[in-house]
């Protein structure tokens, strides 16, 4: 079983201190989503041409894997425009994960736009990620598109990807939202479970679709071992992900106390 965890777990790190952090916990591998304070990584110096030249060797030398970079991309809104703005965005991080050598690059559905209605909306999903799919090929990427905002349910998200005709697309399962959606973990991979690339792993209190009280790892209501055991019995290969969203709740514990209580108490699953 390999552990990751998403930097927005410490999202005011450089990479250095995201390097040092993820070794010292013991960790594999790395999600990449922020760092200095920001989630455009294509803004940081660290991300950019020699930078990022650098941060490559640095995480190598580290003897760490990037499971997978998180960017913001959606294409919701019915507006070529928009398309391709999502577009050069994508491409942006397409180059990202092709010189970090990170096979996946996680996309949205998006919240769906109040102004379309809900099938003008899918096709305009459809459309980019269409388009995505055959960009990101071309560098050995796979968009995943995540369990999230207005497609938190397996049926929405097949909704989108049963009309992509592209092969290279793949699902990110973030476990809490379809459970707290009143989707039992059983369902979510049953219908999903082909397409699972990647995993967020999270946990929570109070959880319906208005609300997550987020948790340490085990101490909430989400039945984390029943994910574990469903992937291990189908034979996951992949990485599981803390997603310990600190960036945009900075009430909860810090990444020293997060990150490395998520490694121990997913050891009972070895």
């Amino acid at each position: 079983m390999k552990l990751s965890f998403s930097t927005l777990g410490c999202p005011d790190y450089d990479i250095d201190g995201i390097i040092g952090i993820a070794v010292k916990c013991g960790y594999p591998g790395i999600e990449l989503r922020a760092a200095q304070g920001t989630v455009d990584l294509c803004s940081l110096s660290s991300f950019r041409g020699a930078g990022l030249a650098e941060t490559a060797e640095k995480l190598n030398a580290g003897g760490l894997e990037v499971s997978c970079i998180g960017s913001s991309v959606n294409f919701a809104k019915s507006c070529e425009a928009e398309k391709q703005k999502m577009l050069d965005a994508a491409k942006a991080y397409i180059e990202l994960c092709s010189t970090l050598k990170c096979r996946y690059l996680r996309v949205f559905g998006g919240p769906l736009v109040v102004t379309q209605g809900y099938l003008e909306s899918i096709e305009a999903i459809q459309d980019g990620m269409e388009e995505l799919c055959g960009i990101a090929e071309k560098y050995g990427v796979m968009p995943l598109l995540e369990t999230h905002d207005d497609f938190c349910t397996a049926a929405r998200v097949l909704d989108i990807i049963s009309g992509v005709s592209s092969e290279n697309i793949g699902v990110l399962w973030d476990i809490l939202h379809p459970y707290r959606y009143g989707e039992a973990v059983g369902e979510t991979f049953a219908k999903l479970g082909g397409k699972i690339r990647h995993v967020h792993v999270k946990d929570g209190k109070a959880l319906s679709p208005a609300n997550a009280a987020l948790v340490l790892t085990g101490e909430g209501d989400m039945p984390i071992g029943e994910c574990v055991s469903l992937l291990k019995e189908n034979g996951y290969r992949g990485y599981l992900s803390l997603e310990w969203e600190k960036m945009w709740h900075t009430e909860i514990e810090g990444p020293e106390i997060a990150l490395p209580q998520y490694v121990k108490y997913m050891g009972r699953y070895d």
